[in-house]
């Protein structure tokens, strides 16, 4: 047995392996695009989010003053006019609307 009272060890190393999480449903299924100064406004950008199926989502770019600036969105309206919602919009394909 050999020791050495200078020798000093340092405490364990304790690695924990751990796996990626999973990629998020948008990034799963959607490619991003982006546009840049909507409308001719500076940094009111959106993005594009297009379904394997050519389906678009249109959102806000997290570069967008809306969500820079920490206000929360109170609400959303699909009313257009008084004659047109785009709630009534009927939904059509493989997989309808339920």
């Amino acid at each position: 047995e050999l020791r050495c009272p200078e020798a000093k060890l340092a405490p364990p190393e304790v690695v924990i392996a751990t796996e990626a999480p999973p990629p998020s449903l948008v990034d799963r299924y959607f490619t991003r695009w982006y546009k840049a100064d909507v409308k001719g406004k500076p940094c009111e950008d959106h993005c594009i989010l297009q379904h394997s199926n050519r389906i678009c989502v249109i959102t806000l770019a997290g570069s967008h003053p809306v969500l820079q600036s920490g206000k929360a969105i109170q609400r959303i309206s699909y009313q257009i006019s008084n004659n047109c919602s785009r709630l009534e919009n009927k939904v059509s394909g493989k997989f309808k609307r339920r």
